[in-house]
């Protein structure tokens, strides 16, 4: 994947975010946030996709730049599992304030709500994706050679039949 180039006009930041999203219900830890870059170090997510980091989109809020947080692909690739927020040190919740940025982007027609259904939809399916795989994983026998492919194909069956 190509990484992207932002070109941010900080002139055109829009002060009145970061209190927008402070005062929607989740969003009231991003003010607590230091910038330790903790999150990201722990975040599953920023390990294969390295545009991906919670703390630099909790530092575009905090420079108000709304446009470009919520037209950005980034907050949806947040897996929602809290890794962040249980190793921030000032107990801010990541996941909860990623899910505040989806919630706007779809009140400001940046993505269609039926997209964000899917979305959250392909979620469940890949968590529960994820638990077959590793099941299947941990019940083979050690000395059984299987690829990673047909463990899937073989969860995607168990998941559909």
């Amino acid at each position: 994947m190509e990484k992207q180039v932002l070109d941010l006009d900080l002139h055109k930041g829009d002060r009145s975010f970061a209190d927008e999203v402070c005062a929607s219900p989740g969003g009231d830890t991003l003010s607590l946030c230091f910038q330790c870059g903790i999150c990201t170090g722990t975040c599953p997510v920023s390990s294969v996709d390295q545009e991906f980091s919670p703390a630099r989109i909790v530092q575009w809020v905090r420079m108000g730049l709304k446009e470009t947080v919520l037209q950005s692909r980034l907050i949806w690739l947040c897996m929602q599992c809290h890794r962040c927020s249980f190793h921030c040190p000032q107990g801010v919740r990541f996941a909860d304030i990623d899910r505040v940025l989806r919630q706007m982007a779809v009140e400001a027609g940046h993505l269609d709500p039926a997209t964000a259904q899917r979305i959250e939809q392909s979620e469940r399916h890949l968590r529960r994706l994820r638990i077959l795989v590793l099941e299947r994983c941990m019940a083979q026998d050690p000395s059984d050679s299987c690829e990673f492919e047909d463990m899937v194909q073989h969860s995607l069956g168990e998941m559909n039949g």
